[in-house]
C-alpha cells in the first residue's frame, strides 16, 4: 500500500475542499492530520495531510497531481507505507541551494568582478548542460584567481541556512541517523558547517591558496556527481548499512547519481530534472518538509 502526502509551508494551512477534491481522485483509506498549527477553520487547521492507503495505483497520483500542485502551491509525495525515519542510517545533503541558501562559487565571484559569468556556469551544471562538472568547476575556479581569503569570509557571513535545516539534522540525529554533507563546494565552508551543525562526515573540494589569495585550482581531485555518489557508499560501508538505507537530498544535475544510489532521494527546491528522478520534491515547503514523509 501506498501513502499521499501534502503539505504546505506553516503557519499556511491545507483548503479542505482541495484535500477533498484529491481524495476523490486518490480515494484513500483515511486522512490523517499531521501536527501542526491551528489554522483559520479550527479543528480542520493543518499543513500536513497523509492519505492512507491509497485506491489506485500510484502512477495514477503521479500523473495528475503536478498540475494541482503548480495551481495550489503544495508539496506532495506518495510514499510506501510504514516509511520510518529510523528504518534508515544515513542523511545525505548537497551544500549549495540546498543545506544552504546561496551558490558560495558564484558569491565568491563578487569578489573577483565575475559573479554573472561564474553564476551563467553554475546554473549551465546543474541544469546538465555541462556534462563535465570538474570542467565546469576549472572554469569557475580560473575566473576566481587573485580571490583574497577574506571573500570566503565575507561570503560565509552572508550564509544562511536553509529554513528546516536543523530540524531536519536534529530529527534525523534523534532517530539514530549520521549525517554526511557531500558538495561540489568548498571545505573551507564545510569545515563550519560541520562544526556548526555537528555533522559526521563531510566531503567537499579543497581551495589551492598562496599568500592569502585563491590560485583559481583546487587540490586533489575533484568531488563531482561521482564523487558524491562514492562519499554516500563510502559512509554507509563505515556506518555498516546498505545504500538503501541512505536518504539524499539535493537540487541540481552534480546530485543525481548519489540520490540514485540512496533508497529515498527528495528534491530540494531543484532543477526540472532532479524533480522528475527523485521519489519526492519540495517546491514550496522547508528542508523539514522531507520528515513528513515518514511515519512516527
Amino acid at each position: 500500500m501506498h501513502h499521499l502526502v501534502l503539505q504546505v509551508p506553516a503557519p499556511i494551512t491545507l483548503n479542505a475542499d482541495l484535500v477533498a477534491r484529491i481524495a476523490e481522485h486518490a480515494q484513500p483509506g483515511g486522512l490523517e492530520k499531521l501536527p501542526g498549527p491551528q489554522g483559520p477553520k479550527g479543528d480542520w487547521g493543518a499543513h500536513a495531510m497523509r492519505l492512507r492507503d491509497i485506491g489506485v495505483d500510484p502512477h495514477v497520483v503521479r500523473g495528475f497531481m503536478p498540475a494541482i500542485a503548480r495551481e495550489h502551491g503544495i508539496d506532495w509525495a506518495v510514499v510506501p507505507a510504514g516509511l520510518r525515519l529510523a528504518d534508515f542510517k544515513l542523511l545525505v545533503l548537497d551544500m549549495d541551494s540546498t543545506l544552504v541558501d546561496m551558490e558560495t562559487i558564484d558569491e565568491l565571484g563578487t569578489a573577483s568582478g565575475k559573479k554573472a559569468q561564474i553564476a551563467a556556469i553554475t546554473e549551465a551544471a546543474m541544469r546538465g548542460e555541462i556534462a563535465d562538472y570538474a570542467e565546469s568547476l576549472r572554469r569557475r575556479l580560473a575566473l576566481l584567481a587573485g580571490t583574497p581569503e577574506s571573500a570566503l569570509e565575507e561570503v560565509y557571513a552572508r550564509l544562511r541556512l536553509n529554513p528546516g535545516a536543523e530540524a531536519l539534522i536534529a530529527a534525523a540525529r534523534a532517530a539514530g541517523l549520521k549525517v554526511l554533507l557531500a558538495t561540489g563546494g568548498f571545505t573551507w565552508f564545510t569545515e563550519r558547517l560541520q562544526q556548526r551543525l555537528g555533522l559526521d562526515f563531510v566531503a567537499a573540494n579543497t581551495l589551492e591558496m598562496h599568500d592569502g589569495k585563491l590560485t583559481g585550482h583546487a587540490l586533489g581531485p575533484i568531488v563531482d556527481a561521482q564523487g558524491k555518489r562514492r562519499a554516500l557508499l563510502d559512509a554507509c560501508t563505515r556506518i555498516g548499512c546498505i545504500p538503501q538505507q541512505a536518504i539524499a537530498i539535493g537540487d541540481g544535475a552534480n546530485d543525481l547519481a548519489m540520490m540514485d544510489a540512496a533508497g529515498l532521494s527528495v528534491a530540494y527546491h531543484a532543477k526540472p530534472a532532479v524533480q522528475d528522478a527523485a521519489n519526492a520534491a519540495l517546491n514550496v515547503c522547508g528542508l523539514d518538509g522531507a520528515l513528513w514523509l515518514f511515519e512516527a
